[in-house]
């Protein structure tokens, strides 16, 4: 009976050290997607004041059958034009897939005509028609998945 009790003593011990091991692997993945979009946002040169750049960050979303969530984010409140663009060169540049926040090009309708804005940052009026997508947190999460078994290796052991 004492070497049932071992076994289920130690398949115990394994099954926590797992649940820790996945825990720490989606930790990592999130601590490697930071440093991912930051890399992609001065990439795609999309640093103009620096706030998407360092509202890039993660935090943990919970424990999820026997693992845990962590979430990459951005609470930069302009960070979804800059991942989908806008405008008409926006729709002629668009993001790989726009069915992941519905989004719509040109909803003022200005087409070909463009807009002036108004920049704080110099004090003066400019002219666009739309910018295009820099999907930067689209292509952290591909990158990601190209490097998923490298980390896990690091967090399990080869």
């Amino acid at each position: 009976m004492s070497s049932i009790n071992n076994a289920v003593k130690e398949l115990r011990k394994y099954q926590a050290e797992i649940t820790y091991k996945c825990q720490k692997l989606a930790e990592r993945l999130a601590e490697e997607g930071v440093y991912i979009a930051r890399v992609k946002i001065a990439e795609y040169d999309a640093i103009y004041t620096g706030e998407l750049l360092a509202s890039i960050n993660y935090e943990y979303g919970g424990v999820i059958q026997d693992g845990a969530k962590w979430i990459v984010y951005t609470g930069c409140e302009w960070a979804p034009f800059v991942e989908f663009g806008t405008g008409i060169v926006g729709s002629q540049n668009p993001h790989p897939d726009t069915t992941l926040a519905n989004w719509k090009y040109d909803v003022n309708e200005h087409g070909e005509a463009g807009w002036w804005y108004f920049n704080d940052r110099d004090g003066k009026w400019h002219w666009t028609k739309g910018m295009q997508s820099r999907p930067f947190m689209y292509e952290t999460g591909q990158d990601l998945r190209k490097i998923i078994q490298k980390i896990a290796k690091e967090v399990f052991g080869s």
